[in-house]
């Protein structure tokens, strides 16, 4: 199941908007969040996402959108934490564990199931272009899946925070950008790794 990207913020809004206000919002609410026009804009989205199972909207009440399988369905849709921005160039001093936002994530689309641990980073530079990870990109980080040389991991090399490939030659790991423009990253003292990235959600002008 695939999401344009409104269509998967505007689950996101209402998931989020339930959860805080334990209600589903209004049509006006959800126009005057995303800047739309038209009330029949924000229908459109709505009918899309109940055409693919994820929402049901009743015939009336203004409040009246359901989160498919709430009470028996749901477990394809996770909540997963933004933890804010990770490097993508140089590493730099890490980022506040305190999420700043939730985000809802359908495992369909992902092709695994999210463990409980996952959380997501905004990347922030161009050092993984060569890999198909760009800045702005979030990438969905699972700390619970063992690293192994060769993957993406989330790090921190001497206590500052970066995305890279984990590589492995003689018993020594370092890290290793996927652009020409950056060198590797070798830690002087420590190399510590936050998760394996799993996927990477791409938001479209």
């Amino acid at each position: 199941m695939v999401l344009t990207a409104k269509q998967s913020a505007v689950l996101d809004y209402i998931v989020s908007f339930r959860r805080e206000n334990g209600c589903s919002p209004s049509i006006p609410e959800i126009q005057r969040a995303f800047g739309i026009r038209s009330p029949n804009g924000v229908a459109g989205h709505l009918r899309a996402l109940e055409a693919k199972g994820l929402i049901h909207k009743a015939d009336r009440g203004s409040r009246q959108i359901e989160i498919t399988g709430e009470s028996g369905g749901r477990e394809r849709l996770h909540d997963l934490p933004v933890y804010g921005a990770i490097p993508a160039g140089h590493p730099s001093p890490a980022q506040s564990t305190s999420a700043i936002r939730m985000t809802t994530v359908d495992e369909a689309t992902l092709g695994f199931k999210p463990s409980p641990e996952s959380f997501v980073l905004e990347v922030r530079g161009a050092s993984m272009k060569d890999a198909g990870i760009l800045s702005g990109d979030l990438v969905v980080v699972d700390p619970a899946c063992p690293a192994r040389a060769g993957q993406i991991v989330a790090a921190l090399i001497d206590g500052e925070s970066t995305l890279k490939r984990l590589v492995r030659v003689r018993n020594q790991y370092f890290l290793k950008a996927e652009n020409p423009e950056f060198p590797e990253f070798v830690p002087q003292s420590s190399l510590s790794i936050q998760g394996v990235a799993r996927a990477v959600i791409r938001r479209l002008a």
